[in-house]
């Protein structure tokens, strides 16, 4: 299991913000800045084409990246139902 998270947050219900932190610490480097995605209700295999552009990310474990797309997935239907979104 690698070291990275995802932080996945609904802003104004309109707006999917997506931030990863890569935690390998190869550097030694005590701060850890994540890189951000921001997507305007797109569509789910836009949101998952845009990310598996993303080298860090195409490196990831198979399970971190199943537990990405469940979460985007949780938000669209949050945003789509008017609910508020909590991650797992």
């Amino acid at each position: 299991m690698d070291n990275n998270f995802f932080i996945v947050r609904v802003f104004q219900q309109t707006i999917i913000e997506i931030y990863f932190y890569n935690n390998n610490n190869l550097l030694k480097v005590d701060q850890c800045y994540p890189i951000c995605f921001v997507f305007y209700l797109g569509d789910f295999s836009q949101i998952t084409y845009l990310l598996s552009l993303c080298d860090e990310i195409f490196h990831c474990s198979t399970i971190h990246k199943f537990y990405l797309g469940k979460e985007i997935f949780k938000a669209q239907i949050s945003i789509q139902l008017n609910q508020c979104y909590i991650q797992d």
